[in-house]
């Protein structure tokens, strides 16, 4: 079970592993980011007592390791105190790095129903932005319901495209 470099190979083999002691872990430390990082610093030290030779009880020895890391943090909570942030701090707004995602999502969803037929994008944009019924849209323009279910599908189909989410069904490339 070495690790040589392959990480898919590693993923299989030591995610097994990982996912005990993170549950390990969790109950004990109550929190999933220190959980993950003990799992992750664990199966580090396997890997590590592994090159030094064969491993006889791998989820004991993983056990073992998680135990100390845990007790390590406690010790360092104790010595340090583990204040917790004050709620009064934490923003209710997006991080700057989200609202620029969102303007840039928004200029992307734009720009494709800029580049749809002018039926579509008028379509598109009564079922989805105003919650008009298809019914309601093909009574209101005239045009049977199965139009109307149609231009909504390709009209979607374009904007996931444009998002850069690929087509799936017959004939779409996985």
């Amino acid at each position: 079970m070495a690790y040589d470099g392959n990480e898919r190979e590693a993923t299989l083999t030591w995610s097994p592993v990982r996912d005990f002691v993170r549950r390990l872990a969790r109950r004990r430390l109550k929190r999933a980011d220190l959980a993950d990082d003990v799992a992750q610093e664990t199966v580090l030290r396997l890997i590590e007592y592994e090159r030094g030779g064969r491993i006889d009880n791998l989820y004991g020895l993983a056990t073992r390791i998680a135990e100390n890391l845990v007790n390590e943090q406690f010790r360092r909570e104790r010595r340090w105190g583990a204040e917790e942030l004050s709620e009064s701090i934490v923003s209710g707004q997006p991080s700057p790095e989200r609202v620029v995602e969102g303007r840039e999502a928004v200029e992307t969803l734009k720009r494709a129903l800029e580049r749809m037929p002018r039926l579509r994008r008028e379509i598109i944009i009564r079922r989805r932005i105003h919650r008009q019924s298809c019914a309601f849209i093909a009574e209101e323009l005239g045009l049977n319901l199965k139009a109307v279910e149609k231009h909504v599908t390709r009209g979607l189909l374009d904007l996931n495209e444009a998002c850069g989410q690929k087509r799936r069904g017959p004939g779409a490339a996985h």
